[in-house]
């Protein structure tokens, strides 16, 4: 149904297609915080788990930003906004349809929350979380693959971005498999790369304990804030991402953030949403989603990345859980006698077969 359709019934029916539109800037206004009352009123009296706790404040936090780029207040929401973060979990953040669900699940109890209370404006009858959950398909019976781009494919399009910054984004995360939320947070002093004129500009280069000692390589921590991995790993930076990321850091406003990559605008640490933008500008309509496959997003270097290693080279499955931040197969709860408990991978175990074999790009 067009959005004119909607709201020519909208209209022969004196109701509103946007109920809580108008709520959203006396919310902005009063200083009460909405998703508070719920934690105190309704979780805690039941005594949960910390960790319910946490999921529901990580949650919320996700959701009040994402809202904010949105330019509404995120106890208003309209149909289309859930359903815009809904395809930011699944596309953007690369996150499974279980965890969409679950974090939907979360929102819609706090909703639900709101319309039972006296106090607030939410209209019983209108529960946008609902109805976007029962427009979009979130079964976790089937998830799209990712379409197969051959590597020369991947060279043309690469060819083609003119923008460094732009470059620097696709060809990082193609050579390292990280999450956009991992590059974003690659500070400069967690790189060592090989170059005088570089290191000069940048004394912080190379300084991180980490990295200190390895020469073009990249540390990438487990416990920053948006970083998933369960691991921290190094990995090695090739001579193609060393050039490239010689050549940004030399055009790289003169400031002083710590990080790698930085906004356009702001020249402040760059977000996912730019970094995914990016992405979109170069792959699509192309490579758009289909029936068949996931549309080709920020997330898609992670999966080429993967597949590369253990498809097309067969490396050994703990080399690459090594490569991704993943934890051993037995993880925290296998027994102390498993054989995973004992299994380990280092840098050097990955750094060799990594500079001989990861896929060249042309640049």
């Amino acid at each position: 149904m067009s959005e004119n359709d909607r709201q020519a019934l909208a209209d022969a029916f004196d109701r509103e297609i946007d109920p809580l539109a108008d709520h959203a800037s006396t919310f902005d206004h009063v200083d009460v915080d909405v998703f508070g009352l719920f934690i105190e009123d309704v979780l805690r009296p039941k005594d949960p788990a910390e960790g319910t706790i946490v999921s529901y404040e990580r949650t919320i936090e996700e959701w009040s930003e994402f809202m904010q780029k949105e330019g509404r207040h995120p106890a208003c929401p309209h149909e289309d906004h859930v359903k815009r973060f809904v395809r930011r979990e699944l596309d953007e953040k690369g996150n499974t349809r279980r965890t969409a669900k679950k974090k939907l699940w979360e929102l819609n109890k706090i909703y639900k929350y709101w319309q039972n209370g006296a106090e607030f404006p939410h209209p019983v009858d209108y529960n946008p979380f609902m109805i976007a959950k029962k427009k979009m398909s979130l079964s976790t019976r089937r998830v799209k693959e990712p379409p197969r781009v051959p590597v020369e494919k991947l060279r043309d399009v690469v060819r083609d971005v003119k923008h460094i910054r732009d470059r620097a984004f696709i060809v990082t995360q193609l050579k390292l498999g990280l999450r956009a939320s991992e590059m974003a947070n690659i500070k400069i002093s967690e790189l060592n790369i090989t170059n005088s004129e570089v290191t000069n500009h940048y004394p912080e280069m190379g300084t991180s304990p980490h990295v200190s000692r390895f020469e073009n390589a990249v540390y990438i921590p487990h416990d920053r804030e948006g970083n998933k991995s369960k691991r921290p790993r190094i990995l090695p930076v090739d001579e193609e991402l060393r050039r490239l990321w010689m050549n940004y850091l030399l055009i790289r406003p003169d400031n002083e953030e710590p990080w790698l990559f930085l906004s356009r605008t702001s020249h402040s640490q760059v977000d996912d949403e730019a970094i995914n933008l990016a992405w979109k500008r170069h792959f699509q309509p192309e490579y758009e989603e289909t029936q068949q496959h996931r549309a080709v997003t920020s997330h898609y270097g992670r999966h080429r990345f993967t597949t590369f290693w253990r498809v097309e080279q067969d490396l050994n499955r703990e080399l690459i859980k090594y490569m991704r931040g993943d934890t051993s197969a037995g993880g925290a709860t296998d027994p102390a006698g498993g054989i995973d408990h004992y299994i380990h991978s280092y840098y050097e175990d990955i750094e060799p077969i990594y500079r001989e074999q990861i896929y060249k790009l042309g640049i």
